[in-house]
């Protein structure tokens, strides 16, 4: 993909006053662009400081309106990711347009001196609708291509009512079919959406609540680790709505486009880490209730964490080397979907929440002994693939991403 340069249009009032998610469109129009990877961004609040733009020498062009309407990564990927050499047009299912245009380089477009054709057609923004009157006349002479988009892609968003019914249409990102378990769908989120609503509009990051998940959830893991009955309770309860915060962190990621791979890294890693705190705490916690057999829980607990953390190093081993993700949702889980099924018991959401149950049903013995299993099952099961993959690497069964 050649370099492109990105003129945001944000013209007008409700550009720069709305907004919708914590961010005006002219700004989510930025951020978004960005996003996608311009190396140049340029804002235009008047018609005349989009006619006046200049696009850097051997750069595509990208045009977006964020005057009058939210954007999303869709409809930029309607343009970027087509081909030809004549300018593109993304429109909506139905033809309509959508508000993105994409210059090639090699249009034969940015060719003429001593500003190119391109600025005589960006001149053509002499009004506020003036990318919508281009691409009409575009589509009209067929000097351009269209592109229909889909998914979450833009939503106007002029009048607060506008506004409100476009946040509706952006919380659909917060949703992840692919990864959530049934917890997650069907409690998690749904709890954390009023949350998520109300940190959008302030300055806190998606950093700033992963940094609350840790408090909570390790402060979760010190209290448990006390004797008495309340500690675990209180612990527990506090690991369990660390888990609503956990949810948060991302959706607000996703709706602000603030995401970023410390980020990613920061919340997974904060994820794993409390787990296995945990995992360790309630044991401490059942050590203490039966002092008759402590040796015995001081072994469960010893490889219950070392379990843990090999199942951990295997899942991090494939994601740095193979997947170059930092979310631990993106390792394969082998075999079909009764394996998939099952492997959401060892979810965090899933882990917080019967544990808290057993905490106050006062049998925390059971909690600890079936997380001590699980981390070493998991931690056996997963070192087996984790040698598998070594050797498919070194073969060339297997191909890291670039």
């Amino acid at each position: 993909m050649s370099e492109f340069d990105a003129l945001v249009l944000a013209i007008g009032a409700p550009a720069v006053t709305g907004k919708v998610c914590g961010l005006t469109l002219r700004e989510r129009g930025r951020r978004l662009a960005v996003k996608a990877g311009a190396t140049r961004v340029e804002i235009a609040e008047t018609p005349e400081q989009a006619a006046a733009f200049v696009p850097t020498a051997g750069h595509d062009v990208l045009i977006l309106r964020a005057s009058d309407q939210v954007v999303h990564f869709p409809l930029i990927e309607a343009v970027k990711d087509a081909t030809g050499d004549r300018p593109r047009i993304a429109v909506s299912p139905d033809g309509e347009y959508g508000g993105a245009i994409w210059i090639p380089a090699n249009a034969g477009i940015c060719d003429t001196a001593p500003r190119g054709d391109v600025a005589v057609a960006l001149s053509t923004l002499n009004n506020p609708d003036g990318d919508a009157e281009l691409a009409k006349q575009w589509r009209a002479t067929e000097r351009a291509t269209t592109h229909a988009y889909a998914g979450v892609a833009r939503h106007r968003a002029v009048t607060r009512e506008e506004r409100k019914a476009a946040t509706k249409y952006l919380f659909a990102l917060i949703w992840k079919p692919e990864q959530d378990g049934f917890l997650s769908y069907h409690l998690f989120r749904p709890v954390a959406y009023p949350i998520t609503r109300l940190f959008l509009p302030t300055p806190v990051s998606p950093n700033g609540i992963t940094a609350i998940v840790a408090i909570l959830a390790l402060g979760g893991c010190v209290i448990v680790a006390g004797a008495s009955y309340e500690a675990a309770v209180v612990g527990s309860i506090l690991q369990h709505v660390a888990g609503y915060f956990d949810c948060t962190d991302g959706e607000i990621a996703r709706l602000r486009h603030e995401g970023s791979k410390f980020g990613m890294w920061f919340d997974t890693l904060t994820d794993e880490a409390t787990t296995v705190a945990y995992l360790a705490c309630i044991g401490i916690h059942n050590y203490q209730r039966y002092p008759d057999y402590q040796p015995y829980i001081a072994v469960m607990i010893v490889l219950g964490v070392i379990g843990s953390l090999l199942g951990l190093y295997t899942i991090y081993y494939y994601l740095i080397k193979v997947a170059r993700s930092g979310n631990s949702q993106d390792y394969p889980v082998k075999g079909g979907e009764m394996q998939k099924k099952l492997a959401q018991f060892l979810h965090r959401d899933f882990i917080g929440l019967a544990t808290m149950i057993m905490a106050i049903g006062n049998v925390t013995e059971i909690a600890a002994v079936g997380m001590a299993v699980g981390g070493i099952v998991s931690g056996a099961t997963l070192f087996r693939e984790h040698l598998k993959l070594r050797r498919d690497l070194t073969s060339g069964a297997v191909v890291p991403r670039a």
